[in-house]
C-alpha cells in the first residue's frame, strides 16, 4: 500500500483564510481546500466575487515523505505572527490523487528565461536557466504568486557578479534562482533551521551551494550588498525596514513580497524614507514592492 498523505488543518475567521493558505503553501503543502467550519450557507455571490464562509478550514496536503512534527512546527512558525489557532494532523491514503496531482504539477515559466521544473519533470527547455526543485517539505515552489511575482523580479534584473540577500529564505528557491541567473554570492537567512537545511539541499541539487553563504543568524549578514529579496509577511517586512537599509547600499534595489494587495500602500509608506518606489506587482491579490535605495547624503 502506498504511503498517505500529510494533512493539516486549520480553523480560522474568513479574513485569515488566504494568508494560512499562503503559510501552508510556504510550509510544503501541495494543495490546499477550504470548507465551512459551521456549515454557514452562502447564497447567490455578486458578480466578480469568491466568497467565503465567515470561519473556514483550510486543509494543506502535504507530501507522503512529510514528517508531521516538523510540518507542523514549520506551519506554526508561518501563522504565529496573526492566528493562534490550532493545527490538528491526519493522514489521506489515495494513489489516483497522486498520479492526478502529478499531472497537474507541471514546470513553470518564469518571465522568459526561468523555468522551475519538479524533479519527476523533463525541463521544456535544456537551454534555458532551469531550476530543478523537489515539492515537497521545503516550502517555496514557484507556483504561489509571492514566489512567482518574486522569481519573474530577478529573472529581469542583471544579476552578474552581484551580492544579494534572500532574507527569510524558505526553500531557498529565490537565492538558488539567482546564484543560477548569475549572483556572485547570495546570503540565505531564516529564522527556522529546517528551512537553511532545504535550501542547502535545493542548492546542492542546482550545483549553486559554492555560491551561496547560509546565515544563521541576522547578524552573519554582510553590509553594502546590491540586491535584497524578502518573501515574507506585512508585519516583519515593517519592523525590517532599517535593517534591510543598513544592510543594502545606495543605490541598491530591493523586492519586498508576502503582502496582499490591500497591504502594499502600507508597505511602501513605511519605505518611502529611504527607498524610491520602482514598481508595485499585482498577481492573484498579491503585491510586491520593488524600489531602490536612496543616496542620501547626511546634512
Amino acid at each position: 500500500m502506498n504511503e498517505p498523505y500529510l494533512l493539516l488543518k486549520v480553523a480560522v475567521p474568513r479574513d485569515k483564510a488566504e494568508a494560512v493558505e499562503s503559510a501552508m503553501l510556504k510550509s510544503g503543502a501541495l494543495s490546499c481546500t477550504f470548507q465551512d467550519a459551521t456549515d454557514t450557507p452562502i447564497h447567490e455571490p455578486a458578480p466578480g466575487t469568491a466568497p467565503l464562509w465567515p470561519d473556514v478550514i483550510i486543509t494543506g496536503i502535504y507530501a507522503p515523505s512529510s514528517d508531521a512534527d516538523i510540518a507542523k512546527h514549520l506551519l506554526q512558525s508561518q501563522i504565529a505572527g496573526f492566528t493562534d489557532a490550532e493545527i490538528t494532523a491526519g493522514l489521506l491514503q489515495d494513489a489516483d490523487w497522486e498520479r492526478a496531482w502529478m499531472e497537474d504539477f507541471k514546470p513553470v515559466l518564469v518571465g522568459s528565461k526561468l523555468w522551475v521544473v519538479p524533479s519527476f519533470c523533463e525541463a521544456p527547455d535544456p537551454a534555458a536557466v532551469n531550476i530543478a526543485l523537489d515539492p515537497g517539505l521545503a516550502f517555496g515552489s514557484g507556483t504561489h504568486p509571492t514566489t512567482h511575482l518574486c522569481l519573474q523580479w530577478l529573472a529581469r534584473l542583471d544579476l552578474q557578479g552581484k551580492t544579494i540577500i534572500d532574507y527569510g529564505c524558505g526553500s531557498g528557491i529565490l537565492a538558488v534562482a539567482a546564484a543560477m541567473l548569475g549572483a556572485e554570492q547570495v546570503y540565505t537567512y531564516d529564522i527556522d533551521a529546517q528551512a537553511l537545511q532545504a535550501t542547502i539541499d535545493n542548492a546542492s541539487r542546482n550545483n549553486v551551494a559554492e555560491t551561496l553563504i547560509i546565515c544563521h543568524s541576522d547578524k552573519e549578514l554582510t553590509a553594502g550588498v546590491d540586491i535584497i529579496v524578502a518573501n515574507i509577511l506585512l508585519a516583519p517586512l515593517l519592523e525590517l525596514q532599517p535593517r534591510f537599509s543598513q544592510l543594502l547600499k545606495p543605490e541598491g534595489e530591493i523586492g519586498l513580497s508576502g503582502v496582499l494587495s490591500e497591504q502594499a500602500e502600507t508597505l511602501a509608506a513605511a519605505y518611502a524614507s529611504q527607498f524610491r518606489h520602482s514598481e508595485t506587482e499585482i498577481r492573484e491579490q498579491w503585491a510586491m514592492y520593488t524600489a531602490v535605495k536612496q543616496n542620501i547624503v547626511p546634512a
